[in-house]
């Protein structure tokens, strides 16, 4: 299976290189952030090749990652001779499932791989889906007010006592010009220029706003008002509308110009001054436009060099690291359960007894619940919710880092919703809705230190903060994985329990009648469904938050392109954020729902969480000395009954096996059988329900073990005696 996952990354490495390498060959790179152009067309047909990338993207992104996490499953799973020397330092290991506690009893060098992989897999997510993205048209128009008489006063605007706008030389030029084109430039009445201009994919041609309450006569003879150069600070390009709305502002330059609040004051339409001897306000009477070229076929898919160059070095190292794991760790680790059971049914470890012989016990367990072989009754009470199968500890780390990824998202929509209508702007459910999911919006941006980056470092910025909620995303994924991993791995310790279905062992190198692993412990059942949603949500993140691009045209020399003014921006959606937090929050109910529907039955509660326990699984296979080869075979475990162990030792015994005689354990019957113990030193009374409880959590919460707290390793240890297995 390790060799699927080596083909698989080295597939996405070869398909990001091939990708670079022809980005690089066909289209030329001339940004100082190193931005490349890989279409330019229509804006509706971008936003459907972007989106669509982008789910591309998110898939081999989730492959190759899902790559690497089976890879560091792998690792981390321990070797045989690692679960020996673990036990006799009393601590059991996790079997079958992703575990950060087998790292300290693992080889440091798979522990230095493991991190290696953690740390490309880290790095990918906080770049990868900004090596596409998408940008938006934006025209740079020169504009002026000017009398009503513009067309038949003789004036020179260059001699004009208008102002003009922080405008340079070049720009005082262009503004001057417009006096004598004006006789060539088309009347649009206020209604349909204001839709014109308040749309930046149609404001692209030279404006000149004809004043209905002005003349030369009453502005010292001149019939230039006022003039501007619109959009010429690139990255303030999303308030390049601003001036529609300008007289009626009251939130001090806050509210988004939009076209509903534009056409609520369309009929008394004024616009006013500024830098002027005395702000004035001008009524719009109609306006004189130039030839208008409309930038709905100037949208543009872009890439960037950098990034996707650090994506090609990072799958490669990923790649290099997965095939130094399968080709380098030979000796198979136990990775599954089956993997376990063979291992032990192989090999059995030894027991150790009483000194009376009447009851046997294992030294596992001194940092956690002790496993003991002990001699008690088979009670098969009510049905056991997979609830029980992770332990307080594990439930109490899932559901912090579930918290985490649903408040961090919810405090982004707070704030997301609180910018827009700090604009002015509604926010209801159909009005956002409408602004689209990873649609660009000017009032739907990211300001302060965000909002500049025409320089690479600048540029980088933003790409991080772009993708380090993808982070979120893969942690829950990672979480949910292993609830899910723990709680399959059990339901498939208690089938063994069926002793009329003895099953092959499922191994990761199979030989004799075992079967062959072609997953770790999630059938695919689980894993297609739960790596669909992760895909989903990693979309979600990618269109909820996002780099926008902005591409400059300039309305002189018929709208030349002005690379060096492009700048990007962080754009947001907020529909999408709502979207991600639902699907994250359907997750994570459907978790908890499905752990608390499905139960184990006739089975005691502590029974499934034992089948991930290194000590129980080893305490469960010690069958008859006559069931030799019993790995190689399909097995179950039942009851045997084998010689007393001395004066009134029971002579019956709970153990995996492929003995044709094995009895289905019966409630209420005594056998020997592995117990997880909550006892206090020598005394036989086992804690009360609540007090077990409050143990378990603070022993969870705390991480060490509380002082007396197993049977049979309080400082009054009996006197024991070490035999070799039979």
């Amino acid at each position: 299976m390790l060799r699927i996952q080596v083909y698989l990354a080295t597939s996405v490495f070869a398909l990001n290189l091939a990708a670079l390498i022809w980005a690089m060959t066909k289209y030329d790179v001339d940004d100082a952030r190193g931005v490349g152009t890989l279409y330019t067309g229509n804006c509706q047909r971008t936003s459907t090749i972007n989106s669509s990338m982008h789910v591309f993207l998110n898939v081999i992104s989730s492959l190759f990652l899902g790559a690497s996490n089976y890879c560091m499953q792998v690792l981390v799973a321990p070797l045989r001779s690692e679960i020996d020397r673990a036990h006799r330092r009393g601590v059991s290991l996790d079997i079958g499932v992703p575990s950060f506690r087998n790292l300290w009893n693992i080889q440091h060098q798979r522990v230095i791989l493991w991190v290696a992989i953690v740390s490309v897999s880290t790095l990918l997510h906080l770049i990868w889906n900004s090596a596409v993205f998408a940008s938006t048209p934006f025209t740079i128009f020169t504009a002026a007010i000017a009398t009503s008489d513009i067309l038949t006063a003789h004036d020179r605007w260059e001699n004009s006592t208008g102002a003009i706008r922080h405008a340079n030389f070049t720009h005082k030029q262009f503004i001057y010009g417009l006096k004598d084109r004006a006789v060539n430039f088309t009347r649009l009445d206020k209604r349909s220029c204001l839709k014109q201009y308040i749309d930046p994919l149609k404001a692209t041609g030279d404006l000149i706003v004809i004043a209905a309450n002005w003349t030369s006569v009453q502005n010292n003879g001149s019939s230039l008002i006022q003039g501007w150069v619109d959009g010429n600070s690139a990255d303030k390009w999303s308030a390049a509308t601003a001036w529609i709305c300008s007289a009626y502002e009251t939130l001090g330059w806050t509210r988004f110009c939009s076209l509903d609040w534009a056409l609520s004051f369309l009929d008394d339409w004024v616009l006013e001054t500024w830098e002027a001897p005395r702000q004035r306000r001008v009524a719009v009477a109609y306006c004189l436009v130039d030839e208008l070229r409309g930038n709905h076929e100037r949208c543009g898919l872009h890439f960037s060099a950098p990034v996707v160059g650090l994506v090609c070095f990072c799958t490669l190292i990923g790649a290099l690291l997965i095939l130094w794991t399968a080709r380098k760790y030979q000796v198979p680790t136990i990775v599954t359960l089956g993997d376990a059971i063979a291992s032990f049914l192989e090999h059995p470890e030894i027991e150790v007894y009483d000194v009376d012989r009447t009851a046997r016990r294992s030294i596992f367990g001194r940092k956690r619940h002790a496993v003991a072989i002990e001699a008690i009754s088979w009670s098969a009470g009510r049905p056991t919710t997979w609830f029980r199968t992770v332990s307080v500890g594990n439930w109490l780390l899932s559901y912090t880092v579930f918290a985490i990824c649903l408040i961090v998202p919810s405090y982004l929509l707070k704030k997301a919703l609180a910018r827009i209508g700090d604009q002015g702007l509604p926010i209801g459910i159909s009005e956002l809705w409408q602004q689209g999911i990873g649609r660009v919006n000017g009032y739907a941006l990211v300001g302060g230190v965000w909002s500049k980056a025409n320089r690479f470092v600048d540029f980088s910025r933003q790409i991080f903060l772009a993708n380090v909620f993808h982070i979120l995303v893969s942690f829950m994924y990672l979480i949910v994985n292993n609830i899910l991993s723990r709680q399959l791995v059990a339901a498939e310790w208690t089938r063994l329990l069926y002793v009329n279905e003895k099953k092959p062992l499922r191994v990761s190198s199979p030989q004799g009648m075992q079967r062959s692993s072609y997953m770790l412990s999630i059938p695919f059942r689980y894993s297609v469904p739960l790596m669909a949603v992760c895909i989903w949500m990693h979309w979600l993140v990618s269109q909820s938050i996002f780099i926008v691009q902005t591409t400059v045209f300039s309305s002189e020399a018929g709208n030349q392109r002005i690379a060096w003014k492009d700048n990007s921006r962080i754009g947001f959606s907020v529909f999408g954020i709502i979207l991600a937090i639902i699907t994250e929050g359907a997750l994570v109910l459907g978790l908890l729902i499905h752990s608390a529907i499905r139960k184990y039955h006739s089975i005691p509660a502590d029974f499934p969480r034992m089948g991930t326990c290194s000590a129980s699984i080893s305490a469960a296979c010690h069958p008859p000395k006559e069931d030799t080869d019993a790995y190689l075979f399909p097995v179950s475990m039942g009851v045997v009954t084998e010689k007393p162990l001395g004066h009134g030792g029971c002579t019956e015994r709970l153990t995996l096996s492929t003995w044709i005689d094995l009895q289905e354990p019966k409630d209420g019957s005594q056998y020997m059988q592995p117990v997880v113990v909550h006892s206090v030193g020598n005394n036989q009374n086992y804690f009360s329900k609540r007090s077990r409880k409050w143990s378990r959590l603070r022993w969870s919460f705390f991480g060490f073990p509380l002082k007396g707290w197993r049977r049979g390793v309080s400082d009054e240890r009996e006197e024991m005696v070490v035999v070799q297995a039979t």
